[in-house]
């Protein structure tokens, strides 16, 4: 089985999260990452950064979409006159499979739930959908979380998306984590709190203390 990393919003971790969980899990079982549509990469690219931290743990997997805008992908591919064809993404979703069948993927989404894909509406939450694989959901940990988490919670449940769990970044905030438990009906699987300086070391270290119970390992195994 594979797991797709989403966010409440961009910019909230959710690469450094995939590489903490390759980092967590890279050495029991076979895992490969793949980001398939990204945008930014003017700016620098989150494959290049994961397979920096952890190629030497797992199989880091070019995109099948790239944009350097950093923008939603239905603009960014606007900009470079391309368009985003989902059926692709899940054609490479199944041709990494078939071509690996022992290897677990860590797949990460852009942006939030929501976001634009192409302009005639299709959005991530429409390509989850037809992936069919379970969620980890990464929220901010301060001012703002409980709403755009429990937004985000509530627009999953009701497209039947799998929720694996949610995992909380930034500085531990308790009031945060028991609101989002009790009113989204959910298990923070794992709080990041922030990293003095992104690098290997940073990521091994913080694995040490991510997902302590090992629940995410179901989805991975």
């Amino acid at each position: 089985m594979s797991l797709v990393v989403i966010g409440t919003d961009t910019e909230v971790g959710k690469t450094v999260v995939s590489a903490i969980l390759l980092a967590r899990y890279g050495r029991a079982v076979p895992l490969g990452y793949w980001k398939p549509i990204a945008s930014g990469a003017s700016e620098g690219s989150d494959t290049d950064d994961v397979g920096r931290w952890c190629g030497h743990l797992a199989d880091v997997l070019p995109p099948r979409y790239i944009f350097d805008a950093p923008v939603s992908p239905h603009l960014a591919a606007r900009l470079e006159r391309r368009r985003v064809t989902p059926d692709a993404v899940l054609e490479g979703l199944v041709e990494h499979a078939t071509n690996d069948p022992t290897r677990s993927l860590i797949v990460e989404g852009i942006g939030g739930l929501l976001v634009p894909i192409t302009d005639d509406g299709y959005l991530l939450s429409h390509l989850l959908a037809e992936l069919h694989l379970p969620c980890l959901l990464v929220a901010r940990s301060t001012l703002g979380t409980i709403n755009h988490t429990l937004l985000t919670l509530e627009a999953l449940r009701q497209r039947d998306i799998e929720l694996a769990g949610v995992v909380l970044n930034g500085p531990r905030n308790q009031e945060n984590r028991r609101a989002i438990e009790s009113f989204g009906h959910v298990q923070v699987v794992a709080e990041v709190e922030p990293l003095p300086r992104l690098g290997r070391a940073a990521i091994t270290k913080a694995a040490k203390r991510f997902d302590r119970r090992a629940r995410l390992k179901l989805y991975l195994g």
